[in-house]
Formats: C-alpha cells, structure tokens, sequence
C-alpha cells in the first residue's frame, strides 16, 4: 500500500512539474505574469532488454497518468501528445496528430506492450523525435512549447549519439525530462539528456522527495525564463575586460588552419554562420603566399580539407573557394580532426613547410567530442609539434573542460566562448589580434620532442577475440575500440604490422554426396573459446600469416564474463603471454575467470570496464602501447652502465 502510494505521490508531483512549465503559476503568483500554454508533448518509453516487462509497464501507467491531466484536443489552447517505445529499432505509437480525444488516447496507451528491444539505441529515439515527431506533418505546430519525457535506464549502446541529439533539441528549445526506470541507471548519460539544471529536469519513477519544493522551482524557473529582465546579451562575456585589440600583425608569417564543426548537432544554418565567421577574420589577415596562409578543414566522423596551405590562395580565392563548403553532419570526432590536421595539414609529404612561421590551428565547436580523453591526447600532440590551438565553443551545451584541454596555455588568451552561432560575430577581432601574438616557429620540431607514436623495430601486433561467441553488438563495440586506440598511430608504414583474430567458425560442412551415413549430420562441430586461443599461440604470427621473424610481438587480448571459459582457457592465453614481448588484457565484467586473467595480464596491462565505456577508454589502451615503445626503445642503445 505505501510503495502504491509512493507511487502515486511521484506520479502527481512530476504532472504539477510539467504543469509548471507551461506556466501554472505557483502560489501567490501573479497569473498575468506566467499564463498557461498549450505544448507538444512526445513520451519516449523504453522497450530494451535492460528493461524488465514489470518496469516497462511502470512507464506505460506513468504515461498514462500525465496524459489524464491534459486538456487534450485539436485546438490551439489544448495540448497534444505523441508517444513511442524504442529498443535497437524505434517503434511510434501515435502522433501528435493521432488522436485529439483523451478517452481514444488512453485506450491506445493502455495498448502499447512491451518491445523486448535487441539494444538501446536512445540516441535514435531521440533523432526520431526531432526529424519525425516534432514536425508539422506530424501534428507538431510553431510557437508551441516542446516537451519531450524520456523514461529510460540511460544505458544506452551510443552515449554520445544520445547526447549530441539531446544538446541539439535543447538548443532549439525542446524541454527534455529524463526520468529513470530500472535496477541499473547510468545517471551520467540521464543527466546528459536532460535539462539544465539537472536537479529540476531528471526525476525517478521510483524514489521522489521534497517533491513540494521540485513543482515550485520548477513553475518559478520556467516563469523567470519568460521574463524580460533576464533576457542575456550574447556579448555581456567580453564586455567585463578591455583589451587592445591591434590588427597590424607586422609582416609577421603564419599558417593558419580553421577547423569547423559540421557534425549532427550543427544544422546547415549555423554552419553557414561558422563559414561567415571565416569570412571575417580571413578578410582582416594579410594573406600571402610569404605572409599569412590559410587552410580550412571541416569535421565530424570524418575530415575534410577543403583549402590546404600549400594551394597559397589570395583573399579573394579564399573566400570564393570556402563557399563549396558543404554541411555534413555525423558524430564530433575532434580527435580524428587534430590527428589529420597534425600528420597532413602542417606537417605531411605534400605540405611546403616554413620556417620561422607561425603556426594556428582555431578549432570552432558546439558540442561534446566522441572521445575527449583521444581529443586532449591528440590536442597535446599537435601542440608538441609547435602549433598554439585556440578553441572556441559555441552554445551552452559546450564542455568547458575540454575547450582547455585542446586549447594552448594561457587558457584566458586561446579559449573563447560564445553563447550561440550568432555571436561569433562579436569575437572575430579579437580572435585576429590575438593570433598576431602567437609567437612563429623555426620549421618542424626535433624528432624527439614530437610526440608522434611509433616503435623503435619492427613491430607485429594482434588484437584476439571471439567474435562468434560474442555476438555481433559486442563485437562491435570492440571494433571500435580497437579502431579509436590505433588513430594516433601510422599503420601505412611496414614498421608496424597490426591484424585481428576473430574467427571461431564452426565446422561441419558436409558436400553433395559427401556424406555416407545419417550420422555424418548428427552434430556441428563448434570452436571454443580455447581453441582460438591455442591457434593464435600456434601459428598467427606465423610467414603464412604476415607475421615476421625477430620482429617485437604483442598481443591485446578481449575476455567477457559471458564467455565459455575453463582453466585451459587460462593456460592458452598464458602461453600467448610467454610467447610475446606485450600482452594487454581488455576483460569485460566480473566472472570468476575474468580475475585469473587480469591477475595474468597485470597491473598497468589490463583495463577492466563495461562495454557502454569501452569507446571512451581507447586512450588507455594507446597510452601503454606508446609506453612500451618508447621504453624498450632503450633496449637499443648501450649506456655503459
């Protein structure tokens, strides 16, 4: 009887929280000030297999409670609602303009059953809501408060898909409430879809106190928002100092390349704003081929060179040829940008490098990269090779950690940051001035101090895991990972050999008329685990397999808790480890064998995680490799000790 009154408690406060967002006033409040709205409402439910049916259908009631406090109807002052499930696919169950009478619409959620979805795929919910749900066609209408409620365990396969899609329907004035089901919650990923302030737009379905002090909060802060006198100016950030802003760069020599954001989040409007800003700054820089040169790349999960320095074009060709700049969307792989922008933009076999120049990458971005401990290595790399980034973040949503991470030191003089695309405007003289201060280079860094990855001799390296007995989303979470940590490094190069054991297939193939008895098809003969394991120690580092003689050998190695595991699996992987110069053991969850294996591997040689943090992880995997070559460079040279 409490947990149903719990519940029901929870349920009526979080419908007064919505209530106040559409401006009930709270008490003792002034109606005239904060009236009521209609909104567009869409419930995105989650139907995965993390989620058991009993908490699915705690969402489906949870919905239905809302829905009864609702003047649902066709008219301008009603609202209406949309909802759907999503699990590796998403599956809508009505639109905004499905259903204009509450009775229907109740009916039809009391319908929705449970999807047993194969993964959880939020990031695609949420896309779908925004490209789908929340467009005229589909009830949607202008000037209307948005609300999205996404009831989910947040854990979801693409963190940082969900996220991206969730900053941009919040830039564009969505309310996102993330309320959380389930016995295993990923609050870092809810309080990422949510709202700003976390505390006032992410609730549980479950446990709700000072729920009074929730609801009043919330209609006072949705109130202040509609407020005149707390209408910001985009400017008011570079307002607090007077600095002298002195355009004459001198004559002083630089190559300097703008590296554009064009992911998801960016929509083709702002970036042409991002292309405008360029057009600004490149228009007061005296460019040259012997003064100042520009390039531009443009980037989400790829990169693209649009104007390269070595094409040398004058102002006028600059600004026609970055007109072809097309918007791309895609994730915010930061790291893939600065990587390429090291190895081809200023430094490559193509590139007429200067000497005494200086050298500037400007890195413009509104949103989270894929992986921003790959971004703050990859941001350390370039700097090592004498190049001063400024970064600019653009939005709200912007993580201010990571501006400095990439950004040169003083942080005060390379981090800038702007409220929203309009307002890069604001910035472009400061911008320019400061890059005439960046002191020049002479030419490319000494070998040693760059801090470019790769061995000493010759080098072979396998990554090892079962695919079949994986599945295929594990499998690919790992491929991914596996693609992250080998971004930093040059796998053009015969120096550094690096291939894959993954095939486990089972045998039993039988030809037409090979088969002389009925028992011939009375099993398949499946691979296990081990024997993989004692193939890889056997013969994959073999001639037949690319593999080379007195070359260093390593091996990274996959386990999952899940797996077919024995005590012969152990001794194979062990004598993988005494056969190789470097063993590193990547070992997902916390099985019994899972421990002898990181015990085997060692401390500084294993990284324990969850497959939903493996992508964000890869640079531990890479800090060791590089580690390792750089230590047992040593083995090289006499010291006379």
């Amino acid at each position: 009887m409490s947990d149903l009154l719990l519940r029901s408690n929870m349920e009526y406060i979080f419908i007064l929280s919505l209530i106040g967002l559409l401006g009930a006033p709270s008490s003792g409040q002034d109606t005239k000030e904060c009236e009521i709205e209609p909104a567009d409402v869409v419930f995105v439910l989650d139907s995965s297999y993390s989620i058991w049916p009993p908490d699915f259908y705690k969402e489906v009631t949870f919905m239905e409670k809302v829905i009864e406090t609702f003047n649902v109807g066709p008219g301008r002052q009603d609202t209406r609602i949309a909802a759907l499930t999503f699990g590796h696919r998403v599956w809508p169950k009505f639109y905004l303009n499905t259903y204009f009478d509450k009775t229907r619409m109740l009916r039809a959620a009391k319908a929705i059953t449970y999807g047993e979805g194969q993964t959880t795929n939020t990031g695609d919910a949420l896309a779908f809501v925004r490209n789908i749900m929340l467009e005229r066609r589909a009830g949607a209408r202008n000037n209307t408060t948005k609300i999205v409620v996404v009831v989910t365990d947040g854990m979801s396969q693409k963190t940082w898909f969900t996220q991206e899609v969730a900053k941009t329907l919040q830039d564009e004035g969505v309310f996102l409430f993330a309320v959380s089901v389930g016995m295993r919650l990923d609050n870092r990923e809810l309080a990422g879809i949510a709202s700003d302030p976390d505390d006032q737009y992410y609730f549980s379905i479950d446990k709700y106190s000072e729920m009074s002090y929730i609801k009043r909060t919330m209609e006072q802060r949705i109130c202040a928002q509609r407020s005149p006198e707390n209408i910001t100016d985009t400017t008011a950030e570079f307002k607090g100092t007077e600095e002298v802003l002195i355009l004459d760069c001198d004559g002083k020599a630089a190559d300097i390349y703008f590296v554009i954001d064009s992911s998801y989040s960016i929509n083709s409007e702002n970036f042409a704003k991002e292309m405008e800003f360029i057009h600004s700054v490149v228009d007061v820089l005296d460019i040259g081929p012997n003064k100042t040169r520009v390039g531009v790349m443009t980037f989400s999960d790829d990169v693209e060179f649009l104007i390269r320095l070595e094409h040398n074009l004058s102002k006028q060709e600059l600004l026609m040829f970055s007109n072809n700049a097309k918007y791309v969307g895609g994730g915010t792989d930061t790291a893939n940008a600065l990587r390429r922008l090291r190895e081809e933009g200023f430094y490559g076999n193509t590139v007429q490098e200067r000497d005494i120049v200086a050298r500037i990458a400007i890195i413009l971005t509104d949103g989270l990269s894929v992986s921003p401990e790959s971004t703050a290595t990859e941001a350390n790399m370039l700097r090592k090779v004498g190049v001063q980034i400024f970064s600019i973040g653009i939005g709200e949503g912007i993580d201010k950690k990571e501006l400095i991470d990439i950004a040169s030191k003083p942080t005060d003089k390379y981090v800038l940051h702007v409220d929203d695309f309009g307002a890069l405007m604001n910035i472009r003289l400061k911008l320019a001035a400061r890059s005439c201060t960046v002191e020049p280079t002479n030419g490319k860094p000494f070998a040693g101090d760059q801090a470019v990855c790769h061995p000493m001799k010759d080098t072979d390296l396998l990554f090892v895991y079962d695919a079949l007995e994986l599945g295929s989303w594990r499998s690919q979470a790992i491929s991914q990972f596996v693609e992250k940590s080998l971004a930093s490094f040059n796998l053009v190069t015969d120096r550094f050999r690096v291939g894959r054991e993954i095939e486990n297939c089972p045998r039993g193939n039988i030809p037409l008329g090979g088969a002389m008895h009925p028992s011939d098809f009375g099993a398949v003969h499946f691979s296990s685990f081990t024997d993989l394991l004692n193939k890889v120690h056997r013969m994959k580092f073999s001639r037949e397999n690319g593999g080379r003689e007195n070359t260093t050998k390593m091996v990274v190695l996959f386990v999952d808790s899940s797996q077919r595991m024995n005590y012969e699996t152990f001794l194979a992987a062990r004598n993988i480890k005494n056969s190789v110069d470097y063993f590193f053991l990547v070992s997902v969850g916390k099985g019994m064998y899972n421990r002898q294996f990181e015990e085997l591997s060692g401390s500084g040689y294993t990284l324990k995680t969850e497959y939903d943090a493996l992508a964000d992880q890869s640079n531990i995997l890479m800090t060791s490799v590089c580690d390792f070559f750089f230590t047992s460079s040593f083995d090289q040279f006499d010291f006379g000790f």
